[in-house]
């Protein structure tokens, strides 16, 4: 997990490698709102959980790595599933191209 220094609105406050964890349920939707991509992941550290929810309380914005491609998600909701488990949905804000020049790798 890292958390970029300086978070803007365009910068992820979160970065996320799936390739680190169990993933689960994974499903993606496309609606008036958007896309969106939702999915359950763990364990997590309390401490990552704990940033997951202060970016889902300030609708913000994380960037999660699937297969090391950076995906950008707007972050609509986070439900606890078990003490180190939680389902995360976003709205896609950009793909790789775009997740790239604003992760700054």
């Amino acid at each position: 997990m890292q958390v970029p220094q300086e978070a803007s609105d365009v910068r992820p406050q979160l970065e996320l490698s799936l390739d680190d964890y169990k993933v689960t349920g994974g499903s993606i939707g496309y609606g008036r709102g958007g896309t969106t991509f939702a999915f359950t992941v763990g364990p997590l550290s309390d401490s990552t959980v704990a940033v997951l929810d202060s970016v889902a309380q300030a609708q913000g914005r994380i960037c999660v790595y699937c297969c090391r491609e950076p995906l950008l998600l707007d972050l609509v909701a986070l439900e606890r599933k078990e003490p180190s488990r939680v389902r995360i949905v976003g709205r896609i804000a950009a793909g790789a191209a775009t997740a790239v020049k604003t992760a700054g790798r």
